[in-house]
């Protein structure tokens, strides 16, 4: 006669040891979940924020790079009178930077040839966000950050904070009616050419030796952009981006 097996089951011991194997495993499988939670949150937001960033950095630069385009520029009109550049243009509007945070413009948006209010650009840092000019004053000579109607915010401050924004503006100075002749008498030391992070082609050509009262000049700008951010809900998630824009309408004047 065949004898049944008696199942005694695990012992208190061995349900012990099961037990805390188990919540070795679960402790060890949500330390990984939230490690990879942890790391995808981090990643959304620094997503989010680089997103901000560019989005802002791009519409600047795309805007900026129109500043001085002219619709009275046709083959026989002087060029040299265009009120969006010329400063010594009745009604004109040129760049202007007022502050290192803040940059003013003009274009000619409808390609009337004037300069109207709803033409008055610019961007500017307003404590930790960044606007844009929508109108100004005529013939305010884009002097004054405080002019105009400046647009909402072009960044959700609710999300990100602008540490700081700069407009880096530079340069490159020709006088077109300087000769070589001119160039080789003056010696070495003296040229028609000057490039300066700060200083206007005005400012240069006044202690240029070579620079005479109503020579035509020709500055070639560009503006390096600055932009920091980060996020208002972990002031340790920050960016900085910067691009560099090359306006493409010269400011061509006469010296006074």
């Amino acid at each position: 006669m065949t004898q049944m097996k008696v199942n005694r089951g695990f012992t208190l011991i061995e349900l012990m040891i099961a037990m805390v194997l188990g919540l070795l495993i679960v402790g060890v499988t949500l330390t990984v979940y939230l490690s990879t939670v942890r790391g995808s949150s981090e990643t959304l937001k620094s997503a989010r924020l680089n997103h901000d960033l560019e989005s802002a950095m791009s519409l600047m630069v795309n805007d900026i790079r129109r500043a001085g385009y002219w619709g009275g520029a046709v083959p026989e009109a002087d060029i040299f009178e265009n009120p969006f550049t010329n400063q010594d243009v009745a009604g004109s509007a040129p760049i202007g930077n007022p502050s290192v945070s803040c940059f003013l413009y003009s274009y000619d948006f409808d390609a009337d040839e004037n300069v109207d209010t709803d033409e008055y650009y610019g961007f500017k840092l307003d404590g930790t966000t960044i606007r844009m000019r929508l109108t100004g004053t005529a013939g305010n000579g884009n002097t004054d950050c405080n002019d105009g109607n400046w647009a909402g915010e072009l960044i959700d401050s609710d999300i990100v904070s602008i540490n700081s924004l700069q407009f880096l503006p530079t340069s490159t100075c020709l006088n077109a009616d300087i000769t070589d002749d001119e160039i080789a008498a003056a010696g070495a030391g003296v040229s028609p050419v000057n490039q300066s992070n700060t200083v206007s082609c005005e400012v240069a050509a006044a202690g240029n030796a070579l620079a005479n009262s109503n020579d035509r000049i020709i500055e070639r700008r560009e503006v390096n952009i600055v932009l920091t951010g980060s996020l208002v809900d972990d002031a340790n998630v920050t960016k900085t981006v910067n691009s560099t824009v090359i306006i493409r309408n010269d400011n061509l004047y006469r010296l006074p």
